[in-house]
């Protein structure tokens, strides 16, 4: 019963990795019109940081998908 929940929960920890990088390139993309030079700094800082936790647990596959569709393919390459 315990590794059951233990696999419930780290489901639960790649959802909602993945969906804070969603939410957050969003935001970096959204950013990228402004003309606040730190507004746009401070969402790709938060999009790596993201990014960053979704590699540590082993979500770079899903991560790099998030950020193609989001950001686009210029974000792969970074």
């Amino acid at each position: 019963m315990e590794n059951t929940n233990q696999r419930i929960d780290l489901a639960n920890l790649e959802r909602f990795f993945l969906a804070r990088l969603q939410r957050f390139a969003h935001l970096a993309a959204t950013a990228e019109a402004c003309d606040i030079p730190q507004w746009r700094r401070l969402a790709r800082h938060a999009t790596l940081s993201a990014y960053r936790d979704c590699a540590s647990i082993g979500l770079e596959r899903e991560a790099r998908e998030i950020l193609g569709r989001t950001i686009g393919h210029q974000a792969l390459s970074a």
